[in-house]
């Protein structure tokens, strides 16, 4: 069985958008999958300077 997802919807500015259309495609990822993978790598980083954090608090 795989990871259970969930679809969320944001509203962002149209350049923002184009940023990261730009940058995904240089990884030959999808839009979706690289927001993904930003937020993952920033969520890591963040539980390095609170080491104190368990997901299972947050979830």
């Amino acid at each position: 069985m795989g990871i259970e997802r969930k679809v969320c919807s944001f509203r962002l500015e149209k350049e923002l958008i184009d940023q990261l259309l730009y940058f995904a495609g240089l990884e030959n990822r999808t839009l979706s999958n690289f927001i993904e993978t930003i937020l993952k790598s920033y969520l890591n980083e963040r539980q390095k300077d609170i080491p104190s954090i368990d997901r299972r608090d947050i979830l």
